[in-house]
Protein backbone atom coordinates (compact mmCIF):
# COMPACT_ATOMS: atom_id res chain seq x y z
CA UNK A 1 0.00 0.00 0.00
CA UNK A 2 1.04 3.76 -0.77
CA UNK A 3 2.04 5.47 2.37
CA UNK A 4 1.20 9.07 1.19
CA UNK A 5 1.89 11.86 4.58
CA UNK A 6 0.56 15.60 4.01
CA UNK A 7 2.74 18.47 4.57
CA UNK A 8 3.16 22.15 3.32
CA UNK A 9 5.49 22.86 1.24
CA UNK A 10 6.32 26.42 3.35
CA UNK A 11 6.78 24.52 6.27
CA UNK A 12 9.72 22.11 5.51
CA UNK A 13 10.72 21.80 9.26
CA UNK A 14 7.46 20.05 10.02
CA UNK A 15 8.10 17.79 6.89
CA UNK A 16 11.69 17.04 8.09
CA UNK A 17 10.35 16.46 11.91
CA UNK A 18 7.82 13.73 10.53
CA UNK A 19 10.55 12.35 8.25
CA UNK A 20 12.81 12.00 10.81
CA UNK A 21 10.04 10.66 13.75
CA UNK A 22 9.41 8.01 11.21
CA UNK A 23 12.61 6.76 9.83
CA UNK A 24 12.05 3.50 10.47
CA UNK A 25 8.89 3.24 8.35
CA UNK A 26 9.84 2.53 4.28
CA UNK A 27 7.89 4.27 1.19
CA UNK A 28 6.56 7.73 2.90
CA UNK A 29 5.57 10.09 0.12
CA UNK A 30 5.35 13.31 0.17
CA UNK A 31 1.83 14.23 -0.58
CA UNK A 32 2.10 18.42 -0.64
CA UNK A 33 -0.84 19.98 0.88
CA UNK A 34 -3.01 22.48 -0.46
CA UNK A 35 -2.11 25.61 1.20
CA UNK A 36 -5.72 27.16 2.39
CA UNK A 37 -3.79 31.16 2.86
CA UNK A 38 -3.23 31.21 -1.49
CA UNK A 39 -6.43 29.14 -2.38
CA UNK A 40 -8.77 30.44 -4.07
CA UNK A 41 -12.10 29.85 -2.16
CA UNK A 42 -14.19 31.30 -4.50
CA UNK A 43 -13.07 29.19 -7.67
CA UNK A 44 -13.33 26.06 -4.89
CA UNK A 45 -16.86 27.14 -4.45
CA UNK A 46 -17.69 27.12 -7.90
CA UNK A 47 -16.38 23.80 -8.36
CA UNK A 48 -18.66 22.71 -6.11
CA UNK A 49 -15.98 21.51 -3.39
CA UNK A 50 -16.98 24.25 -0.40
CA UNK A 51 -20.78 24.94 -0.08
CA UNK A 52 -21.05 28.66 -0.20
CA UNK A 53 -21.92 29.22 3.12
CA UNK A 54 -19.28 26.77 4.62
CA UNK A 55 -17.13 28.49 7.94
CA UNK A 56 -14.28 26.60 7.87
CA UNK A 57 -11.02 28.39 8.32
CA UNK A 58 -8.61 28.36 5.09
CA UNK A 59 -6.42 26.33 6.79
CA UNK A 60 -9.43 24.11 7.72
CA UNK A 61 -10.47 23.94 4.07
CA UNK A 62 -6.95 23.37 2.35
CA UNK A 63 -6.62 20.47 4.69
CA UNK A 64 -9.96 18.72 3.77
CA UNK A 65 -9.30 19.29 0.29
CA UNK A 66 -6.36 17.92 0.36
CA UNK A 67 -7.50 14.86 2.15
CA UNK A 68 -10.30 14.79 -0.68
CA UNK A 69 -7.78 15.08 -3.74
CA UNK A 70 -6.12 12.24 -2.03
CA UNK A 71 -9.31 9.77 -1.41
CA UNK A 72 -9.78 10.73 -5.42
CA UNK A 73 -6.49 9.40 -6.08
CA UNK A 74 -7.59 6.11 -4.02
CA UNK A 75 -10.75 5.88 -5.50
CA UNK A 76 -9.08 6.81 -9.53
CA UNK A 77 -5.96 3.83 -8.83
CA UNK A 78 -8.35 1.62 -7.16
CA UNK A 79 -5.58 1.02 -4.82
CA UNK A 80 -5.92 1.42 -0.45
CA UNK A 81 -3.78 3.83 0.56
CA UNK A 82 -2.42 5.18 4.31
CA UNK A 83 -2.65 8.66 5.19
CA UNK A 84 -0.91 10.65 7.49
CA UNK A 85 -0.54 14.45 8.68
CA UNK A 86 2.75 15.51 9.19
CA UNK A 87 2.64 15.44 13.32
CA UNK A 88 1.85 11.55 13.06
CA UNK A 89 4.24 9.50 14.94
CA UNK A 90 3.95 6.05 13.76
CA UNK A 91 5.27 2.82 16.54
CA UNK A 92 8.09 0.92 15.46
CA UNK A 93 5.96 -2.38 14.35
CA UNK A 94 3.27 0.03 12.31
CA UNK A 95 4.03 -1.99 8.87
CA UNK A 96 3.51 -5.44 9.80
CA UNK A 97 0.97 -4.78 12.50
CA UNK A 98 -1.66 -2.34 10.25
CA UNK A 99 -1.17 -5.22 8.21
CA UNK A 100 -2.58 -7.41 10.67
CA UNK A 101 -4.95 -5.58 11.28
CA UNK A 102 -6.40 -5.05 7.73
CA UNK A 103 -6.04 -8.81 7.83
CA UNK A 104 -9.07 -9.11 10.41
CA UNK A 105 -11.86 -6.37 9.01
CA UNK A 106 -14.18 -7.76 6.49
CA UNK A 107 -12.95 -8.00 3.39
CA UNK A 108 -15.21 -4.87 2.36
CA UNK A 109 -13.81 -2.51 4.75
CA UNK A 110 -13.80 1.54 4.12
CA UNK A 111 -11.45 3.11 6.32
CA UNK A 112 -9.24 2.03 9.63
CA UNK A 113 -8.01 4.71 12.13
CA UNK A 114 -4.41 4.56 13.33
CA UNK A 115 -5.09 6.91 15.67
CA UNK A 116 -7.33 10.26 17.14
CA UNK A 117 -6.38 13.46 19.14
CA UNK A 118 -5.63 12.97 22.76
CA UNK A 119 -7.61 15.58 23.81
CA UNK A 120 -11.25 14.48 23.15
CA UNK A 121 -12.72 10.83 22.98
CA UNK A 122 -12.69 8.00 20.53
CA UNK A 123 -16.00 5.91 20.59
CA UNK A 124 -16.19 2.38 19.18
CA UNK A 125 -18.15 -0.75 19.69
CA UNK A 126 -15.77 -2.92 22.49
CA UNK A 127 -18.60 -5.60 22.36
CA UNK A 128 -20.58 -5.46 19.06
CA UNK A 129 -24.36 -5.88 20.00
CA UNK A 130 -23.41 -5.87 23.72
CA UNK A 131 -21.08 -2.46 24.66
CA UNK A 132 -19.86 0.86 23.34
CA UNK A 133 -16.57 1.59 24.69
CA UNK A 134 -15.96 5.78 25.08
CA UNK A 135 -11.61 6.16 25.48
CA UNK A 136 -10.23 9.40 26.49
CA UNK A 137 -6.18 10.22 26.84
CA UNK A 138 -3.76 12.66 28.84
CA UNK A 139 -3.11 14.52 25.57
CA UNK A 140 -0.24 16.48 28.09
CA UNK A 141 1.29 12.33 28.75
CA UNK A 142 1.36 12.03 24.88
CA UNK A 143 3.29 14.97 24.44
CA UNK A 144 5.60 14.37 26.30
CA UNK A 145 6.61 10.81 25.62
CA UNK A 146 5.75 10.53 22.04
CA UNK A 147 9.36 10.61 21.04
CA UNK A 148 9.72 7.58 22.46
CA UNK A 149 7.03 6.08 20.51
CA UNK A 150 9.25 5.02 17.70
CA UNK A 151 10.34 2.04 19.59
CA UNK A 152 7.28 1.15 20.81
CA UNK A 153 6.08 -2.47 19.59
CA UNK A 154 2.34 -2.45 19.77
CA UNK A 155 -0.13 -5.15 19.85
CA UNK A 156 -3.71 -3.89 18.64
CA UNK A 157 -6.98 -5.02 17.48
CA UNK A 158 -9.61 -3.32 15.22
CA UNK A 159 -13.00 -2.37 16.72
CA UNK A 160 -16.04 -0.62 14.81
CA UNK A 161 -15.67 3.29 14.93
CA UNK A 162 -18.80 5.20 16.04
CA UNK A 163 -16.75 8.70 16.33
CA UNK A 164 -13.74 10.42 17.43
CA UNK A 165 -11.85 13.25 16.26
CA UNK A 166 -8.54 13.95 13.99
CA UNK A 167 -7.17 11.57 11.30
CA UNK A 168 -3.49 11.38 12.09
CA UNK A 169 -3.60 8.87 10.00
CA UNK A 170 -5.98 6.05 8.72
CA UNK A 171 -6.10 3.68 5.84
CA UNK A 172 -8.96 3.84 3.21
CA UNK A 173 -9.50 1.61 0.49
CA UNK A 174 -11.01 2.56 -3.20
CA UNK A 175 -14.76 2.05 -2.24
CA UNK A 176 -14.20 3.79 1.46
CA UNK A 177 -12.47 6.74 -0.51
CA UNK A 178 -15.62 6.65 -2.92
CA UNK A 179 -17.93 6.97 -0.24
CA UNK A 180 -16.23 9.72 1.95
CA UNK A 181 -15.83 11.41 -1.54
CA UNK A 182 -19.53 11.03 -2.17
CA UNK A 183 -20.60 12.40 1.51
CA UNK A 184 -18.03 15.17 2.54
CA UNK A 185 -18.75 17.19 -0.54
CA UNK A 186 -19.15 19.93 -0.58
CA UNK A 187 -17.34 21.23 2.70
CA UNK A 188 -19.87 22.40 4.84
CA UNK A 189 -21.28 23.27 8.20
CA UNK A 190 -23.17 20.50 10.01
CA UNK A 191 -24.30 20.41 13.56
CA UNK A 192 -23.47 16.68 15.26
CA UNK A 193 -24.42 15.26 18.38
CA UNK A 194 -21.68 13.32 20.77
CA UNK A 195 -23.42 11.42 23.29
CA UNK A 196 -19.43 10.66 24.34
CA UNK A 197 -19.22 14.03 24.74
CA UNK A 198 -22.62 14.47 27.02
CA UNK A 199 -24.69 14.93 24.23
CA UNK A 200 -22.72 18.00 23.29
CA UNK A 201 -24.11 19.72 19.71
CA UNK A 202 -20.90 20.90 17.92
CA UNK A 203 -20.65 22.30 14.54
CA UNK A 204 -18.57 20.90 12.02
CA UNK A 205 -15.25 22.78 11.55
CA UNK A 206 -13.05 20.82 9.26
CA UNK A 207 -13.41 17.57 7.62
CA UNK A 208 -12.63 14.89 9.88
CA UNK A 209 -15.98 16.55 11.86
CA UNK A 210 -17.89 15.65 8.60
CA UNK A 211 -16.03 12.19 8.45
CA UNK A 212 -17.88 11.70 12.07
CA UNK A 213 -21.55 11.74 10.37
CA UNK A 214 -20.96 8.78 8.73
CA UNK A 215 -18.57 6.08 10.33
CA UNK A 216 -21.35 3.93 11.95
CA UNK A 217 -22.98 3.77 8.57
CA UNK A 218 -19.72 2.44 6.91
CA UNK A 219 -17.09 -0.60 7.29
CA UNK A 220 -14.96 1.87 9.44
CA UNK A 221 -12.75 0.81 12.10
CA UNK A 222 -10.00 1.87 14.78
CA UNK A 223 -7.46 -0.11 15.84
CA UNK A 224 -6.71 0.27 19.69
CA UNK A 225 -4.67 0.48 20.68
CA UNK A 226 -3.21 2.75 18.86
CA UNK A 227 -0.61 2.69 15.97
CA UNK A 228 0.18 6.11 15.23
CA UNK A 229 -0.06 9.09 18.14
CA UNK A 230 -0.05 12.84 17.49
CA UNK A 231 0.64 15.36 19.91
CA UNK A 232 -2.25 17.81 18.28
CA UNK A 233 -0.29 21.07 17.97
CA UNK A 234 -3.70 22.78 17.43
CA UNK A 235 -1.89 26.15 16.99
CA UNK A 236 0.93 24.65 14.04
CA UNK A 237 -1.52 22.32 12.36
CA UNK A 238 -3.05 23.05 8.99
CA UNK A 239 -6.40 23.21 10.35
CA UNK A 240 -5.35 26.93 11.60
Amino acid sequence: MDKFFISLERTPARTERFLQANAHIPGLVHAPGIDGSAMDVDAMRKMGLIHPECSFTRGALGSGLTHIALWGAVAKNERAAHIFEDDAFLCRNFDEESASILAQVEPDWDIVLWGNNPDTTLKFHMLPGISPCIVTQSQDEVRKNINNFHRKMVKSAPFRLEHTFGICGYAISPKGAKLMLEKCLPLRDEVVSYDSLGGRNITTSSVDHLMNMFYAGMQAFTSFPPLCLTDNMTEKSLNT
